[in-house]
């Protein structure tokens, strides 16, 4: 894609002030160089089914009817699951963003942020809670492939020890990612707030984020 859309746009409007009209070559650059692209995954960890929203914030609107349906991208994502990939096109001039979380059966319990986006981010979002409190945490994907291990890194909602190979290694940080930890067995290596973890639905060489919870595994979803 191409990144200089301020001289790719004095460039084709000096071609298309002198000539009659602009050729569909330079139109579909421009239009490249001004609309970029980002991706977004969605993570529910919640303890209930919820929908994801996306919507170009304005500084006249803010985020007033984000929540409307055409904004609805992730529908009724359940507990402990994720979305496929969402592709969201955005102009190069609005790249602020408005994300919301809300019930997705009693169209409550609304949580909502909004981010600055660069063209090619991917990101998770993840709804998750601590007690009574929701939350909403963007994170960028991230990978870390290496031959023969699991590659972990771990989001969990609360201050938990981490033990590898029975060895204390970490505290988790609430509503924070941690590193990459690198594992040789998936069943074994693993536990977090003492409940042993089994990574096995994983493949080996290949990078993941695992979501925790006081007790144990939610999701784990590959970066």
């Amino acid at each position: 894609m191409i990144k200089n859309s301020g001289k790719v746009a004095l460039i084709v409007s000096a071609l298309c002030f002198g000539a009659i009209g602009c050729s569909d070559s330079i139109t579909d650059d421009l239009d490249d160089a001004l609309t970029h692209e980002a991706e977004f995954s969605f993570i529910n960890a919640m303890d209930y089914s919820v929908d994801f929203h996306l919507q170009k914030r304005t500084i006249t609107a803010g985020s007033s009817g984000l929540f409307d349906s055409k904004n609805r991208v992730a529908g009724n994502v359940q507990v402990n699951g994720y979305s496929s990939e969402y592709n969201y096109d955005f102009p190069a001039v609005m790249n602020i963003v408005n994300i919301g979380m809300r019930s997705a059966m009693s169209s409550q319990n609304e949580v909502k942020m909004h981010t600055t986006l660069s063209d090619d981010d991917e990101h998770w979002v993840i709804a998750w809670q601590n007690g009574v409190e929701k939350h909403i945490t963007l994170l960028k994907k991230k990978e870390r492939d290496n031959a023969n291990t699991f590659n972990v890194r771990i989001f969990a909602n609360g201050v938990y020890p981490v033990t590898l190979k029975g060895s204390q290694v970490m505290t988790t940080e609430r509503g924070k990612v941690s590193d990459f930890l690198t594992l040789d067995n998936c069943a074994l290596d693993l536990t977090i707030n003492g409940r042993a973890i089994d990574l096995c639905t994983g493949d080996f060489g290949e990078s993941y984020l695992l979501v925790v919870n006081s007790d144990g595994k939610q999701v784990l979803v590959e970066e």
